[in-house]
């Protein structure tokens, strides 16, 4: 069962990274993944929140920090030195294997993807906080941040699809957390008082 599941990631793998390909993703997928290029927005949105929003988008940014700091840690500290998997740029390629690498190679494990994880949480944090309709285009664009990971050769379809999982969990518990815990309960509407006739 698990050599099949194995053989079926290396295949998807491929199609992904060598077999749907065209010369603008070759450019376009790499900036998409560079973390450098998501930080100083990300940064600015957090500050936004925390000095200049009401309480609750106070709270959401704290919320944010939270779901993408757990999601950063569980992965990076605890899954991957359990799971141990090598990234695809550090497989030998062969008849059976080949990978397109379009960045520097990283040498850190594979499973899951950081990248998936971490932007999953910040998605699912949003989307738990004000909805689907504000969180789509954070929700696009964490599925867009997973697949670059797949075509840029550093990262298995299913380390992603973790990555994805995990980070939604994290973000899922934290935005939970907070609208519970954190934020006070809304007051019961007081009843009308009639006023003499």
């Amino acid at each position: 069962m698990l050599e099949t599941l194995i053989s079926l990631d290396h295949s998807l793998f491929m199609l992904f990274n060598s077999g749907i390909t065209f010369s603008f993703l070759d450019w376009f997928m790499p900036f998409i993944t560079n973390a450098k290029t998501w930080v100083p927005i990300i940064v600015l949105s957090w500050l936004v929140l925390l000095i200049a929003g009401d309480r609750r988008l106070r709270l959401l940014g704290l919320a944010l920090l939270v779901s993408v700091g757990l999601s950063d840690l569980v992965c990076a500290r605890i899954i991957k030195p359990m799971v141990s998997r090598q990234r695809p740029c550090s497989l030998e390629t062969g008849e059976n294997f080949q990978c397109r690498l379009l960045m520097p190679k990283k040498s850190s494990k594979s499973f899951p993807s950081n990248h998936s994880a971490n932007n999953a949480a910040f998605a699912a944090t949003v989307l738990f906080f004000v909805g689907l309709k504000a969180s789509l285009p954070f929700v696009l664009l964490a599925f867009l941040i997973g697949y670059s990971r797949v075509y840029c050769g550093v990262h298995f379809p299913i380390d992603v699809v973790a990555g994805w999982l995990t980070g939604a969990l994290l973000g899922y518990l934290s935005a939970r957390f907070f609208l519970k815990f954190v934020t006070p309960p809304s007051q019961p509407d007081q009843p009308a008082v009639e006023e003499p006739a």
